[in-house]
């Protein structure tokens, strides 16, 4: 049985189509970087296919990853939160908190990464309870 190494939910297809739309498709880079305090987490890029990549077609969209990359973090799951992606591999967690060193929130506690029950009031926080917001009062 093979592995799946890349799963894309809806979320993040329907998040692309909106960036997409009326323009060209070109293969979406998923990619490490280091962050404060050396915490690690994905990024994404538009960018050519290199030699060195596996691609991955998926609902009309072309993901590429480094195949040394991918041996070392998959499965990826590339997920949206509504405003931005929110991708995780094998000792890659998605990022979180406002983006302060260590992932602090801005009174200086740590983020628990869970928006829907923190009081602390993070700029990513507040996005989730607007959001959030929008979807009850529809």
């Amino acid at each position: 049985m093979e592995t799946v190494q890349l799963v894309v939910t809806e979320k993040a297809t329907k998040l692309l189509e909106e960036y997409f739309h009326g323009k060209d498709r070109c293969p979406i880079r998923l990619f490490v970087k280091l962050g404060g305090c050396g915490i690690r987490s994905f990024g994404i890029a538009l960018e050519p296919i290199g030699k060195a990549d596996v691609v991955f077609d998926v609902a009309g969209f072309r993901y590429i990853v480094n195949r040394l990359l991918l041996k070392n973090v998959a499965p990826i799951l590339v997920d949206s939160d509504g405003f931005g992606f929110r991708i995780s591999g094998r000792g890659v967690a998605p990022h979180h908190g406002c983006g302060n060193c260590g992932y602090m929130c801005g009174d200086g506690n740590r983020c628990s990464g869970n928006c829907k029950t923190c009081t602390l009031k993070c700029g990513h926080g507040l996005r989730h309870q607007r959001r959030d917001g929008q979807r009850q009062g529809e």
